[in-house]
């Protein structure tokens, strides 16, 4: 009977603290309405909720878990843009476009190293440092805008707009960082 007794006192201790636990854990999930509050600091609350819905991750998420999801899309598009800047200066017989599809290829590398590292400060939770790592990003990308608003050539290959498309993203990245910083 003691045994008894002191089993059922384990359970209820287990379900006091459980439902102790549970609401606070629900409580750090990041909402719909939270996301596009975020997503409307970005020139496309539509396009920012969408791109973050997008990632099943975001279902079940808290600030950092949103972070994580915004670094990895921008990271995603940098690996494509940067295996295509490569493709184009394999196959241009534009030597001047080769040389800025080699340069902005260069700028990719240096802006997927930035996002690595701001990956691994957030899962360490060294936000502090993050800020920096999205400003290099930033000024990669803006280097091989200049490089592409220079060119004489047509951009054939759709760069401007994919370092568009890619700068949007780390803009989102940016305000999931700042996000954290205030957490």
């Amino acid at each position: 009977m003691a045994i008894s007794c002191t089993s059922s006192y384990v359970l209820i201790l287990i379900a006091i603290v459980f439902t102790s636990i549970a609401p606070s854990l629900a409580s750090n999930k990041v909402t719909d309405t939270e996301i596009k509050q975020l997503c409307s600091k970005t020139k496309n609350l539509a396009v920012c909720y969408k791109l973050l819905k997008s990632d099943h991750r975001t279902t079940n998420v808290d600030a950092k878990g949103l972070a994580d999801i915004s670094v990895d899309l921008a990271s995603n598009k940098a690996h494509k843009i940067h295996s295509q800047l490569n493709s184009f200066a394999k196959t241009t017989r534009d030597s001047h476009l080769k040389n800025i599809y080699n340069s902005c290829s260069k700028n990719y590398e240096a802006a997927i190293h930035d996002l690595e590292v701001a990956k691994k400060n957030l899962k360490s939770s060294v936000y502090k440092n993050m800020p920096v790592q999205v400003k290099d990003t930033s000024e990669e990308i803006k280097s091989c805008e200049n490089l592409l608003n220079g060119a004489s050539s047509n951009d054939h290959a759709h760069i401007k707009k994919k370092n568009q498309d890619f700068e949007f993203l780390v803009s989102i990245v940016k305000i999931m960082v700042d996000n954290l910083k205030k957490k």
